[in-house]
């Protein structure tokens, strides 16, 4: 017997728009079609079971613009057990750019939340986590 298989996607580690987001909310932000731009202060973009499985995420790809020198975003990863953050620094861009990162290994069914502090000026289009 023939029959078809489905594979669920797993979306931690597909390409994730910025407007795909589960929830945002802060003092300074642009919805656009593809893009959350003008990112500013106090912004956070929520993205809800995103699952690392065993294997986990160590890296991570963001595709974005960053109009000032550079942008701090604080990436908090959270369950109903732990919360943990960590810290990566977009630099200027003139348009639009993929910038790799260096994660600490975070594995199982996280919620993930970009945080943009006071001060940030960013262009958001999309992320991926990568093993």
């Amino acid at each position: 017997m023939k029959g078809f298989i489905f594979e669920k996607k797993n979306k931690a580690f597909e390409k994730i728009m910025a407007t795909e987001c589960n929830k945002v909310y802060g003092d300074t932000f642009l919805m656009k079609e593809e893009s959350i731009e003008r990112i500013g202060n106090n912004v956070s973009l929520i993205f809800e079971d995103m699952d690392f499985k065993s294997e986990g995420a160590s890296k991570l790809i963001i595709c974005g613009n960053s109009p000032i020198d550079k942008n701090t975003i604080n990436i908090q990863f959270a369950d109903d057990q732990n919360t943990s953050k960590q810290i990566v620094e977009f630099a200027h861009t003139q348009d639009y750019e993929e910038m790799v990162f260096s994660l600490e290994k975070m594995t199982g069914i996280k919620t993930v939340t970009f945080i943009f502090l006071p001060g940030c000026n960013f262009d958001f289009k999309w992320f991926r986590f990568e093993v």
